[in-house]
């Protein structure tokens, strides 16, 4: 029902105000062509484990705190359209979304990593399951260096759904250093997943 309303209300606003590219503010389209041509596909196949659509450079960024902080999701849901064409999930997965923490989800009122994850799902015609929850709460990774990363997110994630024999495509917003889908992929896998793979909208280069 929730996610009914709030589709109504974005049809509405939309109907309302025209929309504004979340790159350059022009009016007309949350993505406009320009901001799209200046999007960097990520150059490797993988990176600390995980596939990653896009680098993480200023474009991406700015979209990416849009969505995160002034609650553009339509941008966000854009931009990951697009990614979703680049990536390639595993055959017959379930995707997977890195849940937030219990406070930063009521700070903000969704996750964007789940947004990022239901467009994947859409584009590629996969089911989507929040079969992982925080097992305890952990300071923002944009606090904290590359070693810490690594200890704060150790054992933070748990399977909340029985994961036996699946296959899963893990997807989270953004990879700096691959700790936190790292650990979300261990989870998972220590719950009896037969296989995991991990993918981004976009990481640091």
């Amino acid at each position: 029902m929730y996610e009914w309303l709030s589709r109504g209300c974005t049809a509405v606003l939309d109907c309302l105000a025209p929309a504004r590219c979340a790159g350059c503010g022009d009016a007309g389209h949350v993505l406009c062509e320009a901001c799209t041509a200046f999007l960097e596909a990520f150059p490797t196949p993988l990176i600390a484990g995980a596939r990653a659509a896009f680098v993480y450079d200023d474009e991406v960024r700015l979209i990416l705190h849009h969505g995160k902080f002034r609650d553009c999701r339509t941008a966000l849901r854009a931009l990951s359209w697009l990614g979703a064409s680049r990536l390639t999930p595993p055959v017959g997965a379930l995707v997977v979304p890195v849940p937030l923490s219990g406070r930063r989800l009521a700070e903000r009122g969704y996750n964007q990593a789940r947004v990022v994850a239901a467009a994947f799902a859409d584009f590629h015609r996969l089911p989507i399951a929040d079969l992982l929850e925080r097992a305890r709460e952990t300071p923002p990774q944009s606090t904290l260096d590359r070693a810490a990363r690594q200890g704060s997110v150790a054992g933070a994630f748990a399977a909340n759904a029985d994961v036996d024999g699946k296959r899963l495509w893990v997807v989270d917003d953004v990879l700096t250093t691959g700790a936190t889908s790292n650990a979300a992929k261990s989870a998972l896998l220590d719950a009896g997943a037969a296989h995991v793979e991990v993918a981004v909208l976009a990481a640091v280069l």
